[in-house]
């Protein structure tokens, strides 16, 4: 699972929007580098929601993202994060 790359930051949200769809996640774009991601159909243990951020890593000439759990079951949370990360070609 790899979540750094040296890739512009314009570019790797596109990748991340393009992943996001594939798995059928919605998500809203809440800052220029900051998506708010949902996920499941509804019912109390399939719904995550989650933050998808694109930061720089200090001291490094790399960009990270950043995968923050919001609500939902820790399980359900790293169940699609790990999912997404290992489907981004970054």
């Amino acid at each position: 699972m790899k979540t750094t790359s040296s890739m512009d930051p314009n570019d790797m949200m596109k990748e991340i929007r393009k992943v996001l769809d594939v798995n059928n996640c919605d998500y809203e774009q809440r800052e220029r580098f900051l998506l708010f991601c949902v996920n499941g159909d509804g019912h109390a243990e399939n719904l995550v929601q989650w933050e998808m951020e694109v930061c720089k890593l200090p001291r490094l000439s790399l960009n990270g993202v950043r995968f923050k759990r919001i609500s939902g079951t820790s399980i359900a949370f790293k169940n699609i994060a790990s999912k997404i990360a290992n489907e981004l070609k970054l």
